[in-house]
């Protein structure tokens, strides 16, 4: 029960999308997964993953949304705010303010991981908001945007070069965070970027002004959504109803109230004369995710895919060592075929065990702040 076997020559050809030519996807003897891309930009990706069980595939989904880590507000410090917004909403819109995330897996250590007190350069980034309406008319009102979310430098930062002496040695932890430090590491989605409009976090009339200093930590959304590298994962299969999960779940007309979407032109339509196959399992799963800036959605399908690598490695090690089958199991397999891996590794993401928020003085909870 393939998806693409109607555009493989075993079937009739389903109706593609309009103006594109058949798209044509090489199936192999092997149990290898398949994907086919029909649409990459930095902010979405379509595409379609066949070959493999319900289960795998919602884990992707899942991986991608909740456990690429990305860099977000945490911690907001008032110092003024006279503003008609109460502080514990404005840290609430702080917190959700996307924040440029490229190169944050290897560019930031997580704070657990960090030996700091308080968050340092190699684990926080500081971000400073000092805005004040003193001239213009009254009644007017003037926008604060995260366009004036200012990046300023962390605590306990890489050494200046000490013109009397030698510079203090980094360790090799320090040196290779600064490498893969990116310059905007931190700095608000779209800032500077006339394409692009500004989050608004509140106005203020004639008088009043807001001083804050916010800290961004590294994160996922396993713990809170505002980690999350993706606003919204889009997930289909059998958009025909093969499988009549959908027959029971209308008011009066099925098709006009479950209606068919694109992906239906990549499958063919059902028989009704054929007879139902109660053993029928879904092949094809129809994925668009939609990012919110902070990382290039490529790149979180590419690390979401990684981590799911490395979690199913780790459980595979530790059953392993549980039941003293260290060695590869030798029998015959039927002619499965592993993946290839393109022979490269993985990166260590650190995807496990909730982070240690002591180092910023307590964990204030989701866009907490502090007085």
């Amino acid at each position: 029960m393939n998806g693409y076997s109607h555009l493989n020559g075993s079937g009739p050809s389903a109706q593609p999308d309009s103006g594109n030519p058949e798209v044509v996807v090489p199936l192999g003897p092997t149990n290898q997964p398949r994907v086919l891309v029909r649409s990459l930009t930095d902010n979405e990706a379509v595409f379609h993953l066949s070959g493999v069980e319900l289960a795998y595939a919602n884990s992707v989904r899942r991986v991608i949304m909740a456990d690429v880590p990305t860099i977000t507000i945490d911690q907001v410090s008032f110092h003024q705010n006279t503003s008609p917004v109460p502080d514990e909403m404005l840290a609430h819109r702080l917190g959700m303010v996307p924040l440029i995330s490229r190169g944050v897996t290897d560019g930031l250590r997580y704070t657990r991981d960090c030996e700091c007190d308080e968050g340092c350069y190699y684990c926080m980034v500081t971000l400073k908001l000092k805005v004040s309406y003193m001239n213009g008319e009254p009644g007017n009102f003037m926008s604060v945007t995260s366009d004036m979310l200012e990046v300023i430098p962390s605590p306990n930062g890489p050494p200046a070069p000490n013109p009397y002496g030698p510079t203090p040695e980094l360790s090799p932890d320090d040196q290779q965070i600064i490498q893969n430090r990116d310059p905007d590491l931190g700095m608000p989605v779209g800032k500077g970027n006339p394409a692009v409009p500004p989050i608004l976090l509140a106005k203020m009339s004639l008088g009043q002004e807001i001083e804050l200093v916010c800290k961004a930590y590294k994160g996922i959304g396993k713990y809170h959504a505002k980690w999350s590298p993706l606003s919204a994962v889009g997930f289909e299969y059998d958009p025909h109803n093969k499988l009549r999960h959908t027959t029971y779940w209308y008011e009066t007309d099925e098709k006009a109230e479950w209606p068919l979407s694109t992906n239906a032109n990549f499958e063919q339509p059902p028989d009704p004369s054929e007879p139902f196959d109660y053993n029928a399992v879904p092949s094809t799963f129809y994925y668009n995710a939609e990012g919110v800036g902070a990382v290039p959605v490529r790149d979180v399908v590419d690390k979401g895919l990684d981590i799911l690598v490395k979690n199913l490695a780790e459980i595979i090690l530790a059953v392993q060592k549980e039941t003293g089958g260290d060695e590869e199991d030798e029998e015959d397999v039927g002619g499965i075929v592993e993946p290839d891996m393109g022979g490269g590794g993985y990166d260590a993401y650190g995807a496990g065990g909730a982070p240690d928020w002591s180092g910023g003085g307590g964990y204030p909870g989701p866009g907490g702040f502090i007085r």
